[in-house]
């Protein structure tokens, strides 16, 4: 389940809007406490400052977020997305160093799922409205779920121009069978 409102009305609107439509389906607690807290910081009439985004107001959601700026290259028709903040659960899933790098170079290109995580993030520059999506993973994580949920969340520090994604990730673990 994917919610990507389409932009009929001004981003910082739509976005809020976004925000409580996913807030309403979220399944896990982690998730719906985060996007009480975004929509908390989110102003009616412009979208969240990445100044406005506390950490410490919400401790406890640390080790299921990352945080990616936003990364316009002159040479590049599309922006990068900078890792810099990246939870224990999420290392976890990825095992792998993220802080610092650039989330092109710690995905695999040659793996066909690899341009979601990245896809995403552009959809969220480019419209200015958050995605929220539950479901089976669509990309390989070095540990195996039966369900992923997220929301991908912009910041834009001159209330328009998103620079920052605030990710909240929930990672569902496969059920064991014992016998």
């Amino acid at each position: 389940m994917t919610v990507n409102l389409p932009n009929l009305q001004p981003p910082p609107q739509a976005n809020l809007d976004a925000a409580q439509v996913a807030r309403q389906q979220a399944q896990h607690v982690a998730v719906r406490d985060f996007l009480d807290y975004y929509i908390g910081i989110h102003p009616t009439d412009a979208l969240p400052a990445r100044s406005a985004f506390d950490p410490a107001a919400i401790p406890r959601l640390l080790p299921n977020l990352v945080l990616a700026e936003v990364v316009h290259q002159p040479d590049a028709a599309r922006p990068r997305f900078r890792i810099k903040v990246a939870g224990e659960e999420v290392v976890q899933a990825m095992r792998m160093p993220l802080i610092g790098r650039f989330l092109d170079e710690i995905a695999n290109t040659n793996e066909p799922t690899a341009r979601f995580p990245i896809e995403s993030r552009h959809s969220v520059v480019e419209s200015g409205c958050l995605i929220y999506r539950r479901g089976q993973p669509r990309m390989r994580f070095s540990l195996d779920y039966a369900e992923v949920e997220y929301a991908h969340c912009p910041l834009a520090e001159d209330g328009v121009s998103v620079d920052h994604i605030v990710t909240i990730n929930y990672y569902k673990a496969l059920e064991s069978v014992t016998g």
